[in-house]
């Protein structure tokens, strides 16, 4: 089972303006170990703060912030940015 990996407009945004060598190792890590995973939801950690059911992943100093889908088996990318800024 794949899971498909989406992207909103604004995590398009943000990943454009990542470095190279960053946006590399960000779409890697979504294609290659989440989008294979049979239950990416394991890689993942749950955002508490939030209204909307919203999880995170870590690749370096950098948070990716998603949904699941399960229905479509889709992994909504909300968001991408340094773990400092993409909480706020």
């Amino acid at each position: 089972m794949t899971w498909r990996v989406e992207f909103t407009r604004r995590a398009e945004r943000d990943i454009e303006q990542l470095s190279t060598k960053d946006q590399r190792r960000i779409l890697e890590f979504l294609n290659q170990r989440v989008s294979t995973h049979p239950n990416p939801r394991v890689l993942a950690k749950r955002l508490t703060a939030t209204k909307e059911e919203a999880w995170r992943f870590r690749v370096g100093d950098y948070r990716i912030i998603t949904q699941f889908h399960d229905s479509r088996l889709v992994v909504l990318v909300v968001e991408v940015g340094n773990r400092r800024e993409v909480y706020r």
